[in-house]
């Protein structure tokens, strides 16, 4: 197996383990990328990229692989002042995250949660918007929750393995 499969692959295996661990799919699809890539997150990208699983309309799996290739590939501020680094800098976010979005439409049908659930299960769930919501979608029937997260989980292994293969990609660049 080659060196890119076997990184596709522990990616993808990373994300069984995150989902519980790091609370939905946005943070999960990071934190696959993050450890197989040996990259580097802050507690502050942790935290804000939480928000995205299951609250901002686009699929979590989906902004937690762009906020990965942002990793890779961003500069800090102070690397700005130097306008081709910022252009350089963005055109590799630019062709990695449209890699990761093609994939990710091929398969889905779209990148919004609600389309992303539609094609898995034939309707939305309505992810809770409340505290109580939550409470109340965790109650449900234990095996149709089970279903909901194999087959969630299941968008976030590909997410997380394309993540990888879009910046293994734009590394061969």
């Amino acid at each position: 197996m080659s060196n890119k499969k076997e990184l596709i692959e522990k990616a993808r295996s990373l994300v069984k383990e995150y989902m519980l661990k790091y609370g939905g799919c946005a943070p999960a699809t990071l934190m696959a990328v993050v450890h197989t890539l040996n990259l580097k997150v802050s507690d502050e990208l942790y935290k804000a990229i939480q928000g995205f699983s299951g609250q901002a309309e686009v699929c979590g799996n989906v902004a937690g692989g762009i906020a990965a290739i942002g990793l890779k590939y961003g500069l800090v501020q102070e690397d700005l002042v130097e306008p081709e680094l910022g252009f350089s800098s963005f055109a590799k976010i630019i062709d990695a995250s449209r890699l990761l979005r093609g994939k990710f439409t091929e398969e889905y049908d779209g990148c919004l949660c609600d389309e992303v659930q539609t094609k898995l299960y034939g309707r939305c769930y309505i992810f809770p918007q409340t505290s109580e919501g939550l409470v109340a979608f965790i109650q449900r029937d234990p095996k149709e929750i089970e279903e909901f997260s194999d087959k969630c989980s299941s968008v976030t292994e590909n997410t997380a393995g394309w993540t990888v293969s879009a910046i293994l990609e734009m590394d061969e660049k």
